[in-house]
């Protein structure tokens, strides 16, 4: 349980008080006002530009120069900006206005044929592009999907969100509460997305290379596809120029036993890492470089 803290109501009152305008504004507008916020931010949040360049240097060392790292991070900080902006605009849209900015390409009859299998599909994707607009673009297309997700542990934010999120038809299940859940949506045909892509030390994991260091990696994704028979597919929406996003979707991953049970989970689980690392590196300025993917430090054998 979270500790009471009586600032966070008036946080929350300012944070609706600014999101009103933005819900206003239309869409070009609003993504042109945060693309300046989000430079403004990279300008002026030293300690969230410090985490970023940190991270990145980290990330691709003397690969890159520094005037290079400093672009990519101005990128993260606009792209951010513009990502909270579309989410809090989620309650004006619907499939034709999704449809408008929304390349679905070839990757929905992707999905579909992946789906026909009858055993359900894990959608796993990262805190890159437009993450909470790709599960309300496929619920909005009819695609029955389960998010899966954190609770915020400040009552009025999570009603907040719940609200944005179910506006585009998400249903969304906690991962602390919906193992059952989770299981009977697989068992029904349906996707199930998950984030995996960040440092959580409380759930079981291994140790994964990521951009040539190891990371501390989930292991639930693979040992749910093992249990259910579910594929995994990586699913990212990309945003591209002009204001539009792009959905791609990765070959999908059916992991099977071949020795151990140990063993498969961790060869698929470096397989789903590494599709993730490919798409980050093509698109580094779309992915959450604030978050510390090397947080949890590995044992002396493994580093």
């Amino acid at each position: 349980m979270a500790k009471k803290k009586p600032y966070r109501f008036a946080v929350y009152l300012l944070a609706r008080a600014a999101a009103a305008p933005v819900f206003w504004l239309p869409r070009r507008w609003a993504l042109a006002f945060a693309r300046l916020a989000g430079l403004a931010a990279y300008a002026f949040v030293w300690r969230q530009k410090r985490k970023v360049l940190a991270h990145l240097n980290l990330a691709y060392g003397a690969s890159k120069s520094g005037a290079e790292i400093r672009a990519i991070g101005r990128q993260v900080f606009s792209h951010a900006a513009q990502t909270a902006v579309e989410i809090l605009q989620f309650p004006k849209l619907d499939e034709r206005k999704i449809d408008a900015f929304v390349d679905f390409a070839s990757a929905r009859s992707y999905l579909d044929a992946v789906l026909s299998e009858g055993k359900g599909v894990i959608c796993l994707t990262a805190h890159l592009g437009n993450w909470e607009l790709l599960a309300g673009a496929l619920c909005t297309k009819g695609i029955p999907m389960t998010v899966v997700g954190r609770r915020i542990y400040y009552e009025p934010y999570q009603r907040w969100i719940v609200r944005i999120r179910e506006s585009v038809k998400m249903r969304l299940v906690d991962r602390s509460e919906g193992a059952r859940e989770i299981l009977s949506c697989l068992k029904r045909g349906e996707v199930v997305g998950l984030l995996p892509d960040q440092d959580v030390d409380s759930l079981p994991g291994i140790w994964v290379d990521f951009f040539g260091r190891p990371a501390y990696t989930m292991t639930a994704p693979v040992k749910l596809s093992l249990k259910t028979g579910a594929p995994m597919v990586a699913g990212f929406l990309v945003r591209e120029p002009g204001d539009r996003y792009r959905l791609v979707f990765s070959e999908a991953i059916r992991p099977v036993v071949e020795t151990t049970f140990e063993e498969a989970v961790k060869k698929y689980t470096i397989r789903w890492m590494r599709d993730f690392e490919a798409v980050i590196r093509q698109y580094p300025g779309q992915w959450m470089w604030m978050h510390d993917r090397w947080k949890t430090r590995p044992p002396a054998d493994v580093s």
